[in-house]
């Protein structure tokens, strides 16, 4: 069966907006339009994707939230279109499309992309921030020049850089354990942990590490980012280990970093396709990445 992109578009506005009026207002059609949309999607395939509850505002049923799961890597090809063809209309001379995890996407590339812009400022960079399994199925459906995600990164035909960062212990500013220059992960033990979800391999190397010296590991919050952590980390809520960008990236909200020993190490890689040599821009910011990851800040 052959879907309209239009369709597909008109219903992940609907989902990403909440109302037929905001997802009218991002497109540029009228209301109407988007409900006709929307209504002819569902018919061609068989299943309703929303509930009405008699207003403007619409709720994904589960098939419908199902079927957006399945379209994103189709969605996103169509942005990808879109954005080349601007690119193409305007005169510039191209897009780089780099899908990431959430670590690397908030504290690792905004200085990439900088400096990527500064010496090739008419190549455009759109930036796919998703968790590490949809970077690998972006990568897949071949919408992304290059994928950035936690190991294992096992795809066919792919060539990948593989590093191990050490991680760092945050605490926050007048903690006592600041008074050491270097922690242990056992140091942590037996103190409040804002932890990442320990159903991910690196939550559960960390709570592997911490109570590997027979210490209790004492989890009182669970947060899917770094980024979240270390917020909460400055807010009082506990120590935790991260990776040492995105310490740096919050130390102004109050959090010391200190390094581990041993280390705790974060696998991730960066991927791209091993059956087509990679264009100048994408070899530059690869290249920047390397640079990134190779000289991780020093713990304050």
């Amino acid at each position: 069966m052959a879907l309209d992109a239009t369709l597909l578009i008109s219903f992940r506005a609907v989902i990403e907006n909440g109302t037929v009026t905001r997802a009218a207002s991002i497109l540029g059609i009228t209301q109407p339009a988007v409900s006709a949309r929307i209504a002819k999607l569902e018919q061609d395939l068989g299943f309703r994707l929303f509930e009405r509850d008699g207003g403007n505002s619409l709720r994904a049923t589960a098939k419908g939230l199902e079927f957006l799961e399945a379209a994103k890597p189709a969605l996103a090809h169509l942005d990808r279109l879109g954005l080349t063809a601007e690119r193409l209309r305007t005169g510039a001379t191209g897009t780089l499309v780099v899908a990431s995890h959430p670590s690397a996407s908030i504290s690792i590339l905004p200085g990439v992309v900088s400096e990527f812009r500064t010496r090739i400022p008419d190549v455009a960079v759109k930036m796919i921030n998703r968790t590490s399994e949809e970077v690998r199925a972006f990568f897949e459906a071949s919408v992304v020049d290059l994928g950035i995600a936690e190991m294992p990164v096992d795809l066919a035909n792919v060539e990948r850089r593989r590093y191990a960062i050490d991680l760092v212990a945050i605490l926050p500013v007048g903690h006592r354990a600041t008074a050491r220059s270097v922690l242990s992960p056992n140091d942590l033990a037996g103190l409040p942990f804002v932890s990442m979800a320990t159903s991910r391999t690196i939550g559960h190397q960390i709570r592997s590490a911490v109570a590997e010296g027979g210490g209790t590991f004492d989890k009182v919050i669970e947060a899917e980012y770094f980024s979240t952590i270390c917020a909460l980390v400055a807010a009082g809520q506990g120590i935790s280990v991260v990776d040492p960008w995105s310490a740096r990236m919050f130390r102004h909200l109050g959090l010391v970093s200190r390094p581990l020993f041993p280390p705790i190490h974060y696998d991730i890689a960066i991927f791209f396709r091993a059956d087509r040599p990679l264009a100048e821009p994408a070899q530059l910011f690869l290249n920047l990445v390397d640079e990134t990851l190779r000289s991780p800040p020093e713990p304050n």
